[in-house]
């Protein structure tokens, strides 16, 4: 059996350096830009678990038609629980939706003020940090529902390796094609005031690399 675990690995906030840079330039467009990165992975982590969702069902349906030589009572239940535990991710799902595009008007407000003005204060600046890092904590978990759903899976394939007393064959629903516009790396050039900057030019080709590895990641999923 081959359980298919699905994990997003996040950039992590240099707050301290993020504020020296902040005092060397007030130009501050470059800094916003990780903030809708993060967006791209919560719209494929929602996707995945659309997927896994359509699988259970499948699953559901497959033990239903298996289950004449079983305690109906027993199945009832196993299945009344799964279904229990989808209402539960569904709603958190939900929850954390809303709030993701709550997030997102709060970002676009932002980003929309830092470009007119092009001046950011140190307050500001820590405050939408403090956003980032909310959100790398819902990315982590909404994986977490992923793994767990994983494990649902798990359960029910060999339930139905009980109900027909040998191995069961699973073929795995397939996957939908990645347009390759999503498998393109959108990073805003450096600014030119800043092109003679090592240190920008550093976190600039980190931040690049970083970005390629999980769209290479999501790919091999």
């Amino acid at each position: 059996m081959k359980l298919h675990i699905f994990k997003i690995w996040v950039l992590p906030v240099d707050t301290q350096h993020n504020q020296e840079i902040f005092q060397r330039d007030n130009s501050v467009s470059n800094q916003s830009a990780p903030s809708f990165d993060q967006y791209v992975k919560l719209n494929e982590l929602k996707a995945q678990l659309k997927e896994k969702d359509m699988v259970i069902k499948k699953l559901k349906e497959r033990i239903k038609s298996l289950s004449g030589n079983m305690n109906n009572d027993k199945v009832k239940k196993d299945l009344e629980e799964i279904d229990t535990i989808n209402i539960k991710l569904d709603h958190r799902v939900s929850k954390l939706i809303a709030e993701n595009e709550h997030l997102k008007q709060t970002y676009k407000q932002i980003y929309d003020s830092i470009k007119s003005t092009r001046v950011r204060s140190k307050e500001q600046c820590d405050e939408l940090i403090n956003q980032v890092n909310l959100k790398y904590v819902e990315i982590s978990d909404l994986n977490a529902n992923l793994q767990e759903q994983g494990l649902i899976i798990a359960a029910l394939r060999d339930e139905l390796r009980k109900l027909k007393g040998k191995s069961y064959s699973y073929t795995m629903v397939s996957t939908h094609s990645i347009d390759p516009e999503m498998l393109k790396v959108d990073v805003e050039p450096i600014a030119p005031r800043l092109l003679n900057n090592r240190t920008v030019h550093s976190n600039y080709l980190k931040l690049t690399q970083e970005q390629a590895a999980i769209l290479r990641e999501v790919v091999e999923q």
